[in-house]
């Protein structure tokens, strides 16, 4: 597991580099390394924001550059209870509304139906921590909302927050593929239209994570991409 590769490996380059913020020699971690192993050296080495469960790993999904998702969690906690994702989506909003600029951001629960009714235990218990936490909650959102931007912050558990992600990911790799099998006619012609799509809507625009909830009281700023970013 990531946790065990971590404490047999103390002299590892993402320890040495988490510990290097962790003693304010560093205010920056750049690792491209297995993101789960990051995050378990930054919440073994930095822990958690006091009063916060679990910290969670949060995914920008760039529809365009000026219309960015927050996808949180996407992926580090697996089994979550209603409570947890009641704090991603105070994290996930503190992120879109400090970092991003946009005011009173719109939170949606994914589920597999719009109707309060819908959804498991899991999710059913979490619309109700939501619907009564004075944030701009819009109630449950489907899967094809996501891309239309039905929300600016989309809230689940990192096991469906890993496979939304990782589908759009493989999605768009798909779809640029295809496009550049078109013909040596089209790619010429469409050769910078297509740059700017694999740009925007490409593999590396979505595929950055943040680690939201670790302790910021004590630590510099801590930055780790493209595959994981550790935010105050």
């Amino acid at each position: 597991s990531p946790l065990e590769a971590i404490r047999s490996k103390p002299n590892s380059s993402i320890v040495v580099g988490i510990n290097l913020v962790r003693d304010g020699r560093a205010s920056a971690f750049v690792s491209a390394g297995n993101s789960g192993a990051v995050f378990a050296a930054a919440l073994l080495n930095l822990g958690k924001i006091k009063g916060i469960p679990r910290p969670a790993m949060g995914s920008l999904i760039n529809i365009t550059p000026d219309t960015p998702i927050f996808l949180i969690d996407a992926g580090a906690n697996v089994d979550c209870r209603p409570e947890h994702l009641a704090w991603f989506a105070n994290l996930g909003n503190l992120y879109v509304s400090q970092v991003l600029g946009i005011r009173s951001p719109r939170i949606g629960l994914l589920s597999n139906g719009e109707e309060e009714t819908k959804g498991n235990k899991l999710i059913k218990e979490s619309h109700k921590l939501l619907k009564g936490s004075g944030l701009n909650f819009i109630g449950n959102i489907e899967g094809q909302d996501i891309l239309r931007r039905a929300a600016e912050v989309i809230v689940t558990d990192g096991f469906t927050g890993n496979i939304v992600l990782k589908t759009i990911e493989g999605v768009s790799d798909n779809w640029l593929y295809s496009l550049s099998q078109a013909g040596q006619v089209f790619a010429k012609a469409y050769r910078l239209p297509l740059r700017a799509l694999r740009r925007d809507i490409g593999m590396d625009s979505w595929t950055q994570r943040l680690a939201i909830g670790l302790d910021r009281s004590r630590y510099s700023n801590c930055i780790l991409s493209p595959n994981l970013s550790l935010i105050r």
